[in-house]
This record gives C-alpha cells, sequence and structure tokens, in this order.
C-alpha cells in the first residue's frame, strides 16, 4: 500500500550512517614474524582480519611505504589480491632504489574517504649472505643416501634455489625450505656420490651470483662403542667397527695415539695410548667424560666416557722348575733360566698390588702369545694357594694343562672377580726336549759317532763345543731314532732346541764303543 499521511498515518524506517569517526578494519599480518624478500617475483604480503578489504573497492589506493637509507620514502603500489590472501606488491619501482638489508614496510591506504595506516610487514633486501652450517651437521654429509643440513644466514627468506656442485663439476638439485627467518632446511641428494670436497650455491632472488658454502661430504663412519681407560693406565681400549679409521682420541686434554688395532668376537678394538703418560693421573674412579674421537678424514665424534677403577695387578716375586721324571733319559743343562721344559711343573709366587690383598675370586690367567692356549689358575682347583693375604704360589703343568704341541714364550695376567684383566707379564718359555739316552763312537777318532734317542726332530743341531765349531744340524722332517754326530769332549755334547734355537745347551750322555 502507498504512504498515508492520514489518520492511521505510516511510519517509514531509514538506515542512516552512525555520526562518529570512520571504524577502520583489523587488517593485520598473517605471521607478523615472518620476514619477506622485496626481490621476490609476484611479491604478496599476507593479510587477514577484514574480510571487507577484500570483497568490496571500500579499502581503495594502497601502497606498501618503505624509507630508504637517505630517509626518502619509497611507496610501492599495492592492491587485494584475495586468491592469494594479501596484497600483491609491485616493486618495480626498486631496481634503484638504495636500501637497507632489513627494513619494514607499513601499508597505507583509504577507507572511504579516510586514510588508513594498515599492517606492518618485516621486508628483506637481497644482499650476499655469509651462511654457517649448524654445529651438529658440520660431519652429517655422509655418501650413498639423502642426508638434511641446516643452514643459519639473514638471506634465508631471499632463497630462490639451491644447487650442489661435486669436484667433477657434477649439479645436483637439492631441495629446501626456509624454518626460520635466518635457517634454511636442505636436504641433500648423495645416493650416488663419492666422498670429497662439494661447494653448495645458494641463488637469492635478485642476484646475478649464488652464494658458495664450502662442505665436505664423506664415508659412512664405523660404529664407536666404548672408550675404557682405568685409572692408574697410560693406554685404553677403543672398541666398535672400522676403527682403522680413527687418528686419535682426546680425553680431559690428554692425546691418545693407537698402537695397536686387534679383532675380537667380531668387533674392533683398537689400543690407544696417551702422549704424556703422566696426564693419565688426573682421572678418577667413575669420572664421567666426553671424549673427541678424531677420524682420519677430518672428522671429530663425541663418545661419552666413563672412568673405570684401577685394574688388577700383582708382581712376580719367584719361580722354580721341577723336572719332570722321564726313565733312562740323560738331563739337559739349560742356558736360558727361563726356558720351562714341557713336562715340567713350574711354581711361581705373586704378590698382590692392586688391591692390596688378593681376593679369593681373583685367577691368574697363563697364555701362550696368540692366546691360543690358555688356562686359569684358581683358588678352587687348588692351582693357586695363599701364603698370607698379599701371596699367592701358582702352579703349572703345561703338558697337562696346555697340550702337547704348545711351545714359546707364556706370559700371565691377573683377572678380578669381575672379569677385568691386568696387564699381561712374561712368565716363562716352553720348550719341547727330546729324549737322549747314550753315544756309539767308533774306535778309529776321524769318524762320528751315533746319538740314540726319541723325538730327535726337537733339536735343531749339535756340537761337540760350545762354539758349535763342529756341529751338525738336524734335518726338517727328521724321524730316525738315531743320527750322526761329532765325537763328544769327553761325555759333553752341546745342542741348540727347536723351540729354543738362541740357546746353547748342555748334556751328558754315556759314550760307548760302537757295536
Amino acid at each position: 500500500n502507498p504512504p498515508s499521511f492520514s489518520k492511521p498515518k505510516s511510519v517509514i524506517v531509514i538506515g542512516l550512517p552512525a555520526i562518529e569517526a570512520a571504524q577502520f578494519p583489523p587488517l593485520r599480518p598473517v605471521d607478523a614474524k615472518q620476514v619477506y624478500c622485496l626481490q621476490t617475483p609476484a611479491l604478496v604480503l599476507p593479510a587477514e582480519g577484514a574480510p571487507l578489504v577484500f570483497s568490496t573497492a571500500l579499502a581503495h589506493d594502497f601502497v606498501l611505504h618503505l624509507v630508504g637509507k637517505s630517509g626518502a620514502p619509497i611507496d610501492l603500489p599495492a592492491h587485494a589480491d584475495p586468491l592469494h590472501g594479501g596484497f600483491a606488491i609491485d616493486t618495480r619501482e626498486l631496481r634503484n632504489a638504495n636500501l637497507d638489508i632489513d627494513l619494514k614496510g607499513t601499508l597505507r591506504g583509504q577507507w572511504g574517504f579516510d586514510a588508513i595506516d594498515g599492517p606492518v610487514f618485516q621486508l628483506r633486501n637481497s644482499q650476499p649472505a655469509k651462511w654457517e652450517i649448524a654445529s651438529a651437521d658440520v660431519n652429517s654429509l655422509i655418501v650413498g643416501r639423502e642426508d638434511t643440513l641446516h643452514l643459519h644466514s639473514n638471506g634465508a627468506s631471499c632463497v630462490d634455489e639451491v644447487t650442489l656442485k661435486t669436484q667433477q663439476g657434477k649439479l645436483l638439485k637439492a631441495t629446501w625450505k626456509a624454518e626460520k627467518p635466518d635457517q634454511l632446511k636442505v636436504q641433500v641428494p648423495l645416493k650416488d656420490e663419492t666422498p670429497g670436497a662439494v661447494t653448495m650455491l645458494v641463488q637469492q632472488h635478485g642476484l646475478a651470483q649464488p652464494d658458495e658454502v664450502p662442505l665436505h661430504t664423506y664415508s659412512e663412519v664405523g660404529h664407536l662403542d666404548r672408550f675404557t681407560i682405568n685409572v692408574g693406565d697410560q693406554n685404553g681400549v677403543l672398541k666398535g667397527t672400522r676403527l682403522d679409521e680413527v687418528a686419535g682420541l682426546e680425553l680431559n686434554g690428554i692425546h691418545f695415539a693407537p698402537v695397536g688395532l686387534s679383532r675380537i668376537d667380531e668387533q674392533d678394538q683398537l689400543k690407544l695410548e696417551a702422549a704424556e703418560p703422566a696426564a693419565t693421573s688426573a682421572l678418577h674412579a667413575g669420572e664421567k667424560l666426553e671424549a673427541q674421537v678424531a677420524l682420519k678424514d677430518g672428522r671429530m665424534l663425541p663418545l661419552q666416557t666413563a672412568v673405570e677403577s684401577p685394574r688388577p695387578k700383582v708382581t712376580l716375586i719367584s719361580k722354580n722348575v721341577q723336572p719332570g721324571a722321564t726313565p733312562n733319559a740323560a738331563v739337559i743343562r739349560f742356558a736360558n733360566a727361563d726356558d720351562l721344559p714341557q713336562d715340567a711343573r713350574l711354581s711361581f709366587f705373586l704378590k698382590s698390588e692392586v688391591p692390596s690383598s688378593f681376593p679369593r675370586g681373583e685367577k691368574i690367567e697363563v697364555a701362550n702369545q696368540d692366546e691360543t692356549a690358555h688356562v686359569q689358575l684358581t683358588l678352587t682347583d687348588g692351582s693357586l694357594t695363599l701364603q698370607d693375604s698379599q701371596t699367592v704360589l701358582a702352579v703349572l703343568d703345561p703338558l697337562k694343562t696346555l697340550g702337547g704341541s704348545v711351545f714359546g714364550p707364556l706370559r700371565f695376567r691377573p683377572v678380578d672377580p669381575n672379569g677385568v684383566a691386568g696387564d699381561w707379564q712374561p712368565l716363562v718359555s716352553i720348550v719341547r726336549v727330546p729324549t737322549l739316552k747314550e753315544v756309539s763312537c767308533p774306535d778309529s777318532p776321524d769318524k762320528q759317532c751315533t746319538l740314540a734317542g726319541t723325538n730327535l726332530f726337537l733339536v735343531d743341531s749339535i756340537a761337540s763345543d760350545s762354539e758349535f765349531k763342529h756341529s751338525a744340524p738336524v734335518p726338517i722332517g727328521f724321524s730316525q731314532p738315531t743320527i750322526a754326530v761329532p765325537r763328544p769332549n769327553g761325555t759333553l755334547l752341546y745342542l741348540k732346541l727347536r723351540d729354543d734355537p738362541a740357546s746353547v745347551n748342555s748334556v751328558a750322555l754315556p759314550v760307548l764303543p760302537e757295536r
């Protein structure tokens, strides 16, 4: 119905604008901490909080307001871009602008008939940058796989491309992400590459030349299990795999150098010795330290280390040899006091140094040089007998405990109840001896005599004088019961045993006329 101006009159309601100051849209950056590169093509500054800015023409005539180094203002045209959720900036006027590296830009425009100052954005002007590698990633580039590298620089927001250049000039394209305004996370493809020097090329928007970052790739390092050193020792043992790559170790300011690599139970064991032996006296039992293991390719790897309690230590006081009883055999007089006939019995006294008293659970291990034959002497089996709390008598029967084919040097060491072993010490040298019976000589003094016995192959050579001017060698593989020898000087012959050819031993034999 048309409005009525007569009774009853019609009422017309018309909405009028409020009579107050304009209410500006609450426009704000999506991330106030984010840094944007001014040289980025098609630069868009993300903003939110005011849908009317993107859906109506109420907001118009926007610019990004900057201040140059000289203090002169620079206004870059901007417009709302709802497709990309922000303001698109026209940066063509920056080509000849003199700007600081880091600066702020304020979005300014019109809201209806009123001027507004919008949000402030953190901006970056592309400049050649120095890139630093995160300390945890310095040695992390391993060939044969893809690795992650973290680079730090205030130019991270302006990065356009990252590539890797090998020594052969091959370019490897890397994937990357700016995790922070000053940090770049780079995935480096090294699956089919070889170890060596490489260069990372970091290309920034608007720059003609990339930033160069020298790097080094490595082969896969072996596993470092643990480094063991005991109080009072000048050397320790590093266990793991591929320990042939180890150049040295630093512990509490003490440098240790490799002195011997062995493989036990499918694991490498590297013995390392302190360059300054006295320096190890500063180590204390139970102390937890971080060792730095130096590899031959230059890498330094950390390894947690605990200083162990002192290892057991004993001192050899005396030893005595009780000859074996071989019927109808001549007794050989040994020139070397350390020679022990295989059929003899050895008794030796030991004094405990560490600890001061000999523990009842401690053992004495005796073995040959390569440890292929060994025996443990204990209080339980009667091969050890305590004289007092410090001194113990050990008895060794090598033929029974080590077997008939063991010869050469023997050594011993203490092993505490927890299985911790002390240092090896020399004990005796096992020599196998023949059974010598008699010498038969012809009437003519110009002819040789005949020596009768068994196991004559254990003799290296026989002579009638100690200087071996008149001697007869025993051939390898000799199996006869008799052998021609020089005529004895009276009843005395001299012989060198095959197990100890450096020592000249003597034996007195009955000399009979030749039958």
